[in-house]
């Protein structure tokens, strides 16, 4: 008798684990991708240019003032008395340290603003790429680099192409693939 309920449990068991596996959904995107389809994410790689060109402006900037000054001290510096000379090479040594410290504050800074730029991107991604998979039924969705082999028929993209308005094809297949 133990031997038949034991049976039955058991029977039950593998029944409601083949209906939960045949109930739940895979699927995969790749983020960078979704990332990149968006119009946020071209607006704010615009702002990222542009603060990069204003950072770039400002270092050339530095770098003429610092050349400018070294040519005035150099032609100059005979005539000045030894305080203003001494108050000319402060400021050229200042403009030197500036200078050394850009490129360290200049990767501070890009890195900060891509961050604040790009978080509420990536945020948002995210929660398209939810909607769309709780829309398609998915219950579970997994980033496309992370996979070595997928089938062409659970990949997100098409469909998020789709809801952003972006076309409904496919991405090229890589060369030698399915």
């Amino acid at each position: 008798m133990k031997k038949v309920l034991f049976l039955g449990m058991m029977f039950i068991a593998l029944a409601s684990a083949g209906s939960l596996s045949a109930q739940t959904k895979f699927a995969y995107v790749s983020v960078d991708e979704v990332v990149q389809l968006m119009p946020e994410y071209k607006k704010a790689m615009s702002e990222m240019s542009q603060f990069d060109s204003a950072l770039q402006i400002n270092y050339a900037e530095t770098v003429r003032e610092l050349n400018r000054q070294d040519s005035i001290f150099k032609a100059d510096s005979t005539k000045w008395s030894n305080a203003i000379r001494t108050a000319n090479r402060e400021k050229m040594k200042k403009l030197l340290v500036d200078l050394q410290g850009f490129e360290s504050s200049y990767q501070q800074q890009m890195q900060q603003k891509q961050e604040e730029l790009m978080t509420p991107v990536a945020q948002k991604a995210n929660a398209l790429i939810a909607e769309v998979a709780k829309a398609s039924g998915y219950a579970y969705v997994l980033r496309k680099e992370a996979l070595l082999v997928q089938p062409d028929a659970d990949d997100l993209l098409p469909a998020i192409r789709k809801k952003l308005g972006a076309g409904g094809s496919a991405p090229p297949k890589p060369a030698g693939g399915k």
